[in-house]
């Protein structure tokens, strides 16, 4: 098999992946971002596999990096509500003490526009596309704001996650 070929079914391949995650219920934006990282990883394999067995390893590695994606999204909202949120009682943190404070310092730190971002997207569950319209920038300009965002707050924290 021709690389331009083999690259041709692994595309084939990554465009029915998304429609199958679409199908099972994950959004678009989330869907598009798991087949890139698949497609990213199989072309980067140092090994070329046999046509009758990449189907199964994409599907398979999109199923796993999909519950990974949706995992850290979770959690993601879980701490942006106890954070971005003010309640009457102070909820249990969700981690231990010395992070729960550093990521309180962060969030308000954080410029209101990033706050408000955050809360968009995260807590009221807006598409990139309505963040953006609403803000009138463009969509890639808000996922890199939102990616940066993201990337402070790892930081601070010291997660070695890929979220």
């Amino acid at each position: 098999m021709k690389l331009d070929d083999y690259e041709t079914l692994i595309k084939n391949i990554s465009i029915e992946l998304m429609h199958y995650l679409i199908n099972q219920g994950a959004n678009k934006e989330l869907a598009e971002d798991v087949i890139q990282d698949v497609f990213v990883k199989i072309l980067k394999m140092d090994m070329i596999l046999p046509p009758n067995a990449i189907r199964p390893y994409m599907y398979r590695m999109a199923r796993n990096q999909y519950i990974d994606q949706y995992r850290r999204q979770t959690r993601f909202k879980k701490l942006l509500q106890s954070f971005l949120i003010p309640e009457a009682s102070q909820p249990q943190p969700l981690i231990p003490s010395d992070r729960h404070e550093k990521l309180a310092k962060v969030l308000h730190q954080l410029a209101k526009k990033d706050r408000q971002l955050l809360k968009a997207k995260y807590l009221d569950g807006q598409s990139i596309t309505q963040i953006a319209h609403q803000t009138g920038k463009s969509p890639a300009a808000i996922k890199m704001r939102l990616y940066r965002i993201r990337k402070k707050l790892r930081k601070v924290l010291g997660d070695e996650s890929n979220e």
